[in-house]
């Protein structure tokens, strides 16, 4: 019996690496590949001499029925191009889009074509290199995806960035800002905040973290935090003053059209004090913008702008 075994085995060895394929190894390229990873709040990236780094060469499985790794796969037979550069303040860091363009790399008849981007810093004194994250996606699917750099903070430590530059989620009806994240060059650590804009002097972002309005430093992080004036709403727009002292912000009574009742609150930043402006169901706003010292635009969801004063406290649509 244990003859028989063993026979069993040596031939279900042989049968089994007889049946395996070789892995094709990738060209030399300037960068590391690392395993995709699902959004999340902190990651971290490495870095690597650019000399030396090659791409992990087509994952080849055990089974003859497994899909080989289809990010792997286009980038051995796509070329690279750079689709953006980003260099910081001080000269010294550049970040880059690097993008492998639409092939089937699938060889089923049905498969659809793939791309892959990657957003990696370079040091620019040695060359070296960081790969922050990699996105492989559907060239012909829907949603928001691929790398896009914001700015670098002031102080050269940290690049903002977006992972969903174009288009936009899936069945997508009302208020969505681009996500926004930061690495920082010294650790590779990685953040996720969430879209807002940035202030007229560049070096805070105003967003919605749930329900609650985030001042956030370019340099420093978090520096203020304040829930939403009316609750049990939904997050709109949100629009700094030209002098970069205050905010106006958007929240309305449903997600999508129509949006019911809406309010448009001020924060003045420097007390974290909130004074309701605009409670309004008819004109119902969806969108708006501080585009003068004294002045609001609103777009309401017909589509027709208004115009709010804020000495006179008069709204009236522009003719």
């Amino acid at each position: 019996m244990r003859s028989y075994s063993l026979l069993l085995i040596l031939g279900y060895t042989w049968l089994i690496g007889g049946c395996q394929t070789p892995a094709t190894p990738s060209p030399s390229i300037p960068v590391t590949i690392q395993a995709m990873k699902p959004a999340q709040t902190s990651m971290t990236a490495t870095l690597i001499p650019s000399q030396t780094a090659t791409a992990a060469p087509t994952e080849i499985r055990e089974s003859p029925t497994a899909t080989p790794d289809l990010a792997s796969t286009v980038i051995a037979i796509s070329s690279p191009k750079i689709e953006a550069s980003f260099l910081s303040p001080d000269g010294k860091w550049r970040g880059e889009v690097v993008l492998y363009d639409c092939v089937q790399a699938d060889t089923r008849e049905d498969a659809d074509t793939n791309a892959v981007e990657i957003l990696k810093l370079i040091r620019v004194d040695d060359k070296s290199e960081m790969i922050v994250e990699r996105d492989l996606y559907n060239c012909g699917g829907l949603g928001a995806y691929g790398f896009g750099g914001f700015f670098w903070s002031p102080n050269n430590q940290s690049f903002y960035y977006t992972n969903a530059a174009r288009g936009a989620p899936d069945g997508l009806c009302g208020y969505w800002a681009h996500p926004v994240k930061h690495v920082n060059v010294n650790n590779g650590k990685v953040e996720f905040l969430d879209g807002g804009p940035l202030s007229p002097d560049k070096t805070k972002l105003a967003f919605w973290r749930d329900n609650e309005i985030v001042i956030w430093s370019l340099d420093e992080g978090e520096i203020a935090h304040i829930p939403g004036l009316v609750p049990e709403t939904f997050n709109n727009e949100i629009a700094w003053s030209p002098d970069g002292k205050s905010l106006v912000y958007l929240q309305t009574e449903l997600d999508c059209f129509p949006f019911g009742k809406s309010y448009v609150t001020h924060l003045d930043l420097s007390g974290m004090k909130q004074s309701l402006l605009l409670e309004s169901e008819t004109p119902s706003f969806n969108w708006l913008t501080w585009d003068a010292p004294y002045r609001i635009s609103l777009v309401d969801d017909k589509g027709t702008m208004w115009r709010y004063n804020l000495v006179s406290q008069e709204l009236r649509p522009v003719p």
